[in-house]
């Protein structure tokens, strides 16, 4: 973080005596008071209360959380700008009723937020370059749906990646993203150092189809089990049919320290159509495993795995045989309410297991500008995959 510090204070120092090198100069500020006086400063304060029910013996458990972060963008000086955001997350009103995986309270369902209070982006921007942008520092990275590179961003604590990352889109329709992660901060406040690159290719040149190609080859030096070479191409509608459809494949292999001989896959084909102000989709997601041998499934060590199968959480790590998800969604809107509903079926890919099934249901509305609610239930029903879980989530935002 010191060497974090001193070349945000460098770049910014070198940029006062730097020529201009694109055409929005009158956009820029002049100095670097300029630039820190007229930044942009933003608040948000995220409320969460979270249920969880399971049939085991654990008890039930009830969190109730604030996260507070306060982010501060500078304004442009010479094609430099810096980020700064931090997060505090904290208990609220109950305390010991809930594992949160860092508070040593076993006996209770699990509840990933725990207490923290940490720098979640402190990164500088150079974009003095035609149609490229550089960033260093520690920062977001979301790829594509966020299936294999996200941010969590569903926890109170998200992750977020100490990276250099570059983006391109000089080439016609576009957009290249390469980055080279060296340490992850993840959701439990810990720092899993990574000698990790990212390329990811988008074009979106079809009135069809868009197209994504991309390659992430993950050197976890704390988790080598987890470290893991994935390629992958993934085909979807572009945004001007009421037809939606998702093809996507990717082959995962061992890499780095990884000593298991890995060779798994990646499936996904979704179809889906818009009527009546409703979306509804069918879709089926398969990740390969090996019954007979631990560690050899596909997995998704960096990605926002809240969003895919199911929101009980059940899966963050496929099981040995692997999974098979078929899934039924729909979403509407009504008088300023936003719903959404899915179910789930989960079977083993390389078994004759039937893992269990999952409902899932959100209902959100925003209050104003700066205000909304959103009220979100999962239930989980087991057969030959962990227990009974049920989880309810309410939660109030507040920005400025």
């Amino acid at each position: 973080m010191k060497v974090l510090k001193t070349t945000l204070a460098v770049a910014l120092a070198l940029s006062a005596n730097a020529t201009l090198a694109n055409d929005n100069a009158d956009q820029q500020a002049d100095s670097i008071k300029d630039a820190v006086a007229n930044g942009e400063v933003h608040l948000n304060f995220r409320y969460r209360l979270e249920d969880v029910d399971q049939n085991n013996p654990l008890n039930s458990a009830l969190a109730s959380t604030l996260r507070s972060r306060l982010t501060f963008k500078t304004k442009e000086i010479n094609n430099f700008s810096a980020i700064f955001e931090a997060d505090d997350v904290t208990n609220l009103f109950k305390d010991g009723e809930h594992n949160s995986l860092r508070n040593g309270i076993t006996n209770y369902s699990v509840v990933a937020d725990p207490e923290s209070t940490e720098i979640n982006q402190f990164a500088i921007s150079y974009s003095g370059f035609d149609k490229t942008k550089i960033t260093f520092g520690r920062q977001r990275v979301n790829l594509d749906n966020q299936r294999f590179i996200g941010g969590v961003g569903w926890r109170q604590n998200e992750q977020t990646y100490d990276a250099l990352t570059i983006v391109n889109n000089s080439l016609k329709d576009s957009q290249i993203v390469y980055g080279y992660v060296s340490n992850v901060n993840n959701i439990l406040g810990d720092n899993i150092d990574t000698d990790a690159h990212l390329l990811n290719y988008n074009w979106s040149g079809s009135e069809l189809f868009k197209l994504s190609a991309y390659g992430y080859f993950l050197d976890l030096k704390n988790l080598p089990a987890a470290s893991t070479r994935t390629l992958g191409v993934r085909f979807t509608n572009t945004k001007k049919s009421d037809f939606l459809w998702a093809f996507e494949y990717a082959k995962q292999v061992d890499y780095a320290d990884n000593l298991k001989d890995l060779s798994a896959n990646y499936y996904l084909a979704e179809a889906g159509y818009k009527f009546d102000g409703i979306t509804a989709k069918l879709g089926r997601e398969v990740m390969t495993g090996d019954a007979n041998n631990s560690g050899h499934a596909f997995q998704t060590a960096l990605g926002t795995k809240h969003k895919f199968q199911g929101w009980a959480d059940l899966f963050l790590n496929t099981p040995d045989a692997g999974i098979e998800d078929t899934y039924l969604s729909f979403n509407t809107a009504w008088s300023g309410f936003k719903f959404a509903a899915i179910y789930h079926d989960f079977q083993a890919e390389d078994s004759n297991l039937d893992y269990g099934s999952e409902i899932d249901f959100v209902v959100s509305k925003k209050l104003s500008d700066e205000y909304s609610v959103a009220l979100k239930f999962a239930d989980y029903s087991a057969d030959m995959h962990a227990v009974d879980t049920r989880k309810i989530w309410l939660t109030f935002s507040a920005s400025y």
